[in-house]
């Protein structure tokens, strides 16, 4: 290797650091929302119940929508064990 591709190689390297503090300073600056490693425990689990009910609560709700119009489908083709079940 030539003296000048040593520089070249030594100053790319020099540079990055420097590249991803940056990135890294303007990344904590927009992450106002919610930071999983700054908060409290006790925030964290609140975040996760949440979460984790109102998946539930659309999972139960598509499910017996879903549920609901196909019986009514099956209903108005005339199958009788589908229109017993609706009333």
């Amino acid at each position: 290797m030539t003296r000048y591709a040593t520089q070249a190689i030594l100053q790319g390297m020099s540079r990055q650091p420097q590249l991803l503090m940056i990135k890294y300073e303007s990344r904590k600056l927009r992450s106002g929302f919610y930071d999983p490693e700054r908060s409290s425990a006790k925030t964290n689990t609140i975040v996760s119940v949440v979460a984790c009910v109102l998946f539930g609560v659309a999972a139960w709700y598509s499910l017996v929508s879903t549920l609901e119009a196909q019986q009514k489908s099956h209903c108005e083709q005339g199958w009788q064990r589908a229109c017993e079940k609706l009333k």
